[in-house]
């Protein structure tokens, strides 16, 4: 099983009658690749925050720009499609021009509608194909395999989603529930602890290929993958030497009594 994409769903216009996904939309839904979850566009901006979305889909009959202006003007980053019935060459790029990432027709085929979608949140979340390279690690999204300098790392079913999914969002800090509802949409959800003991042996099984601290753990917050922890050997060792010597030539700078001096080190302490 994937990783479900979550997707917002957002019924603008004459299509909040209907308050169901397009047809193509629904096909990825029964699939299995996306969770979906409809909404109006009232309070748009304050939903997206809330809770975390890969995506947001638009569905409108014709294209209309206030939405996406709204969103960004907003500064919200989530990425956004537009699902349309009717459209011109001038509108599509205009919606493009104003932040929307993508504007395709409502009869697009649902396999091209995936690959969309999922070429999209790759790209913003900062991987441009289906391996995923971080580092030491690769990460194969069609093979669902984690490898570490070639080896294989030995993950199950659930570890390797839960791995992928903080790879895929390398640059997020995902909560317990986020995790929950992207690896378990619509099937019955465990208890949040089990998230903490699928980090827990994925740790010791990293710890194996001399990652020794994959994840960041935010306390009461969340998990972020530790991308330092993924750099090639002799650049960690350069930069600890480095560091070293910095921290070696500061310590023989003079205190005067009555003024702290900061150092450069706990600078990055603070950081």
């Amino acid at each position: 099983m994937e990783v479900k994409m979550r997707v917002l769903c957002i019924a603008d216009g004459s299509e909040q009658r209907n308050g169901l996904p397009y047809d193509g939309l629904s096909k990825a839904a029964l699939g299995g690749s996306v969770s979906i979850t409809m909404s109006g566009p009232e309070g748009i901006v304050e939903t997206v925050r809330r809770s975390h979305f890969d995506i947001v889909v638009i569905q409108q009959s014709v294209p209309d720009m206030k939405l996406v202006r709204h969103i960004r003007k907003s500064r919200v980053p989530t990425p956004v499609m537009i699902l349309v019935r009717q459209s011109t060459p001038h509108a599509v790029a205009e919606l493009l021009s104003i932040g929307a990432d993508d504007c395709v027709p409502a009869s697009v085929d649902p396999i091209e509608l995936l690959a969309r979608l999922q070429a999209i949140v790759r790209r913003v979340s900062g991987h441009d194909s289906r391996t995923l390279h971080i580092g030491r690690m690769t990460v194969g999204v069609d093979r669902r395999e984690v490898h570490i300098d070639s080896k294989l790392v030995p993950l199950t079913r659930r570890e390797y989603d839960l791995l992928e999914l903080l790879a895929l969002r390398k640059t997020q800090v995902l909560s317990k529930e986020t995790v929950l509802d992207s690896l378990y949409a619509g099937e019955s959800e465990p208890y949040g602890k089990v998230i903490d003991v699928m980090i827990c042996k994925i740790r010791k099984k990293m710890r194996n290929f001399g990652v020794d601290e994959p994840f960041t753990t935010l306390w009461g917050i969340g998990y972020r993958l530790n991308e330092k922890a993924f750099a090639p050997l002799g650049a960690r060792n350069h930069a600890a030497e480095a560091l070293g010597d910095r921290s070696a030539k500061e310590s023989c700078l003079p205190v005067m009594p009555g003024i702290n001096i900061m150092t450069s080190s706990t600078i990055l302490d603070l950081t």
